[in-house]
This record gives C-alpha cells, sequence and structure tokens, in this order.
C-alpha cells in the first residue's frame, strides 16, 4: 500500500478509488464511502472532488433501503426498512484507464500480510490463519479468510476484519473456528474448510498440525 499511497497522492484515495473498481456499478453515497472505506466525511469528500474532475466516477441517484429508528426495540423482532433517494457516484464505466487501474489497484498486492497477521493477532492467540479467494485471485473460493483460535474475541476480530476489507476497498467472506471446531470440520470432510485446503492459498500463521 506505501507504494500506492506515492504514487496516488494518499491513501484516502487508493481506499476509495479501489472500493468504486472493485463494485462497478454500484452506487455508494458519502454514508456508504465513510464506512466502507473507514475514511472520515471531510477527507472524503475532498478526493470525491478530485475524482468527479477526471471523469473516474460520475454521480448517480439511486434508492436505498435504510432502517426505520424506533424508540424501543424488541428483541427478536426483525428491523424494518424504508426506501429513500440518496445522491451519491459510482465508477465511470466511459473511465479510459479502468483496466491498467484495475491492474494496478486490484491485481497487485492488496495489503501487506505482516499488516493482516498483525490485526488479526489482535483478536487473540491465533493458531491458523489462512488467506484464499480475494487474496490469491480465485472468485471461485468460498473463503477469502480462515482464522482458527481458542478465546478469541470476535468484537475485535470483526472490527480488525473491517479495518483489513477498508484497505482492500472489497467486503470478505471469512470463518472463525477453536481449535476443536475446526480439527472436527476436517475430519468430517467439511466442504467449507476443504474448500480452502485444496485449493489455492496461503499460510500466515501455522500453530497446530492438521
Amino acid at each position: 500500500m506505501e507504494v500506492l499511497e506515492k504514487l496516488f497522492g494518499n491513501k484516502h484515495r487508493v481506499k476509495i478509488m479501489r472500493l468504486f473498481l472493485f463494485n462497478d456499478g454500484v452506487p455508494f453515497d458519502i454514508d456508504d464511502l465513510t464506512i466502507r472505506s473507514k475514511v472520515n466525511t471531510t477527507a472524503a469528500r475532498k478526493e470525491i472532488h478530485l475524482l468527479l474532475k477526471l471523469d473516474f466516477i460520475k454521480k448517480k441517484t439511486f434508492t436505498k433501503k435504510i432502517e426505520k429508528k424506533s424508540r424501543s426495540k424488541k428483541r427478536g423482532v426483525p428491523p424494518t426498512y424504508r426506501s429513500v433517494k440518496r445522491e451519491g457516484w459510482m465508477l465511470n464505466p466511459k473511465f479510459e484507464l479502468i483496466r491498467p487501474l484495475k491492474m494496478l489497484l486490484i491485481e497487485s498486492e492488496l495489503i501487506d500480510e505482516a499488516d493482516i497477521v498483525n490485526r488479526i493477532r489482535k483478536a487473540g492467540s491465533v493458531q491458523l490463519l489462512l488467506l484464499s479467494g480475494l487474496f490469491v485471485k480465485d472468485e471461485d473460493r468460498k473463503l477469502d479468510l480462515l482464522v482458527v483460535g481458542d478465546k478469541l474475541k470476535r468484537d475485535v476480530l470483526d472490527r480488525e476484519i473491517a479495518v483489513i476489507e477498508s484497505e482492500v476497498g472489497h467486503e470478505l467472506c471469512y470463518a472463525a473456528f477453536t481449535k476443536e471446531e475446526f480439527l472436527y470440520r476436517l475430519g468430517m470432510y467439511d466442504k467449507l474448510v476443504r474448500d480452502i485446503l485444496e485449493n489455492d492459498h496461503r499460510t500466515l500463521i501455522k500453530r497446530l498440525s492438521y
């Protein structure tokens, strides 16, 4: 990411451009952008202004479902939504440099693997960490990331995964198991586990035998 930051000016621009490139045809309003990219509103608007001038993105009015606010939330009662029109932006399909930009921003290394390790370790003692799917350019895989560890802090793991998603510009499919759960699934020839182990993947942490 550091080299790309230098080429494109800053990390905010790289993250926002990746978000649009990965989600071709999908519109985002300012709320979506800031949540998905983890870029603050002021910085996001500055980058959007520049990308509009370059014709990299175009304005788009779209319908978005948002949750209705309720003073009292009862357990087990699903939230209700309402449709609203929002002003946002989407990738301009006529932009001439889409293909080379995808090669540079998507088909290159998405994120430093050491950064992934450091972030996932914040959730606790990790015994196995595997990358697949998006990280090995294989869209047919069920998982992008598999984590095995006992007593993992799921809220911390979810938070750090969200940060990684903001860096790569795409939502990640991931699973987290205890050592016992993982070995049981492995012994039962679980499709989810086998899908990652029997196909192209990268091992970042391995502290258990299987």
